[in-house]
């Protein structure tokens, strides 16, 4: 009891350094990333709200804006001038709060996959430090609830394996399902994860009753994902129609290869051996396929079907990913980590618990080491050499998870590639020194597969037994000093990380914000002279300058003109180039923006002279 008690107290402050240190990032993150997704989302949030007229042509879905929203309505934002820091600042309060509880689920998941203490911390420690946690949080979009999406999803399915054969399972299925696809509205990609869902319930034989229940939440889910998308007019048609073209050549295997990459260097290589070691389950699975019956449990734990979940998952979003990728010439395109992010925190749990559970022990398990090195030394050749055609310069919130490697080496391509080999490569030696001590340590023991973990289907009681003692004695003189190197380099690599992210995200906020200081003005005219619209140059502002605008105005429409072809714009107030004088003889310049090329301009009676 004692123990269970110190452990207790050390999470909980644990958890209230996480919530505080996210909060304090909040409240001094200043202006919003400029990117167009930010402002899109936020944009929902504030329509819904009752802060502002009804957004167009959003390429976005509205789960992230739908939960903000109520924050927003309830601060009367809309009695501001300007409101864009203030939704900021609610949209990043959402983004703590999910963080907090992705932190104790990962903690739960570490738990009940390996029935250890120290598992349990691990993960949550991990979830707590790493960007796809700790620095996507910081950006008011839904990644962060993405993770815990996964995270929530993944726990539900080892209840279901957990409870297998009882009649409370059809709960934990329905549950798994419900969640997979309300996570579809917070972005379209995360429909892999109903893929996965239903995948790893055939794998498991489940009953029909389980099936009826899975089933259920899938439609539960599914039909208010499907409401929201259709009130928001958020259906994601660009996105299908892009991804329907086939003509992409062989380009989709470089991009594959430039994910697996990123999510195994971002983890010390914890975030590959959690993919392949689920993938070698799915493997085990098809093989002993046509000796089971419907119905059966297959002997599935909950490490192994969580395991297998997450991914199959993770492949999806890989494939899905390295599928809309292809066309760019960024450097970061080839060593993309954003859409993989969600799953890494729940792959390297697996890893953790996997190794610590000494599944990997007999011989054909060894092999998840051996494909984890050779994936990651495959990638790595593909994107050097594909490198040259990726010229463009890196966007740094799509590789939050190396950012490391990506400052230290000035964002050269071949470079960073290099270093997340040499992540990987250093994950698989110490799992590998790990497994042979244990060997050396416990020769006798009788490791189960991790297709078949019955330990772990067993509850064990708060105060320590003395099987637990026996088992505590040879992890310490076994594994542990391997593992714990280990899950103290993710740390260190994610901390360090979280700690340049938030440097350099502080600084595009400086930004963002000096770059829609026009706003103050144009909202003086709505409230003076009735202005009801403000017109943004198509050909010499960027798109996602209309929605940082919008997100300031939200009360007024926003269109986009193009001047040059003697569009008329809907306003005499229009966002233009600082050159737009020497075009429109007629334009008079209002208020020049500190850290954007585009100005305040007006036209009188909404034309412009000399076009």
């Amino acid at each position: 009891m004692q123990r269970v008690f110190v452990w207790f107290t050390v999470a909980m402050a644990a958890l209230i350094a996480v919530l505080a240190g996210h909060l304090v990032t909040a409240m001094s993150a200043g202006g919003p990333v400029a990117v167009p997704d930010v402002p899109a989302y936020l944009s929902i949030a504030q329509w819904v709200g009752g802060d502002g007229l009804a957004p167009t042509d959003v390429p976005f879905q509205p789960g992230y804006g739908l939960l903000v929203a109520p924050l927003v309505a309830v601060s009367q934002v809309s009695l501001l001038g300007t409101q864009g820091e203030v939704v900021h600042l609610l949209g990043l309060v959402v983004n703590t709060l999910a963080a907090v509880a992705a932190v104790v689920v990962a903690g739960r998941l570490g738990f009940v996959w390996a029935q250890r203490w120290w598992v349990a911390g691990a993960a949550g420690l991990i979830a707590a430090v790493h960007p796809s946690l700790s620095s996507a949080s910081r950006i008011a979009w839904s990644e962060t609830l993405l993770g815990l999406a996964v995270l929530l999803a993944a726990l539900a399915v080892a209840g279901a394996a957990l409870h297998a054969g009882t009649a409370t399972s059809w709960r934990w299925w329905g549950r798994a399902g419900l969640l997979a696809t309300l996570a579809v509205a917070l972005h379209a990609r995360m429909v892999v994860l109903v893929v996965a869902v239903v995948m790893t319930a055939l794998a498991c034989r489940i009953s029909r009753r389980d099936w009826s229940g899975l089933v259920g939440g899938l439609l539960v889910g599914g039909t208010a994902a499907a409401v929201a998308l259709t009130l928001t007019h958020t259906w994601p048609t660009a996105r299908l129609n892009e991804a329907a073209q086939l003509d992409r050549g062989v380009e989709p295997i470089v991009t594959v290869s430039g994910q697996l990459l990123a999510l195994g260097g971002g983890t010390v290589g914890l975030g590959l051996l959690g993919l392949i070691a689920g993938l070698s389950i799915a493997v085990r699975l098809v093989r002993r396929w046509p000796g089971n019956k419907t119905g059966s449990p297959n002997g599935i734990g909950p490490l192994a079907a969580s395991a297998l979940f997450v991914s199959l998952g993770a492949l999806g979003a890989v494939v899905l990913g390295g599928w809309t990728l292809t066309g760019s010439d960024r450097a970061d395109a080839l060593l993309y980590g954003r859409y993989v992010d969600p799953w890494a925190v729940p792959l390297t749990a697996v890893a953790i618990a996997w190794l610590a559970t000494r599944c990997a022990r007999r011989r054909r398990d060894s092999h998840v080491l051996a494909i984890s090195a050779a994936v990651a030394l495959a990638a790595c050749a593909v994107v050097i050499g594909a490198a040259d055609a990726y010229d463009a310069p890196s966007r740094r919130i799509m590789t939050l998870s190396f950012s490391p490697a990506w400052t230290w080496l000035d964002g050269r391509l071949p470079a960073v590639a290099v270093a997340g080999f040499i992540a990987v490569l250093l994950g698989v030696l110490l799992a590998a020194v790990a497994q042979r001590r244990h060997s050396e340590t416990d020769p006798q023991a009788t490791i189960p597969p991790p297709d078949a973990e019955p330990d772990n289907n067993e509850t064990p009681d708060d105060d320590e037994t003395p099987d637990d003692e026996a088992v505590q004695g040879r992890m310490a003189t076994g594994p542990v000093a391997a593992l714990g190197a280990l899950v103290a380099a993710a740390l260190a690599l994610g901390a360090t990380a979280t700690v340049l992210n938030h440097r350099h995200l502080a600084d595009v906020g400086a930004v963002a914000r000096d770059q829609v200081t026009a706003a103050h003005t144009v909202a003086d005219a709505v409230d003076n002279d009735g202005l009801a619209c403000l017109a943004h140059d198509r050909t010499s502002v960027p798109d996602y300058a209309l929605w940082l605008y919008r997100l300031e105005l939200p009360e007024i429409a926003h269109e986009r003109v193009r001047l040059s072809a003697g569009d008329r714009p809907c306003s005499e107030l229009v966002i233009a180039d600082d050159d737009l004088g020497e075009r429109c003889t007629n334009a008079r310049h209002l208020i020049d923006e500190p850290a954007a090329s585009w100005a305040l301009w007006h036209l009188p009676a909404r034309k412009c002279t000399g076009v």
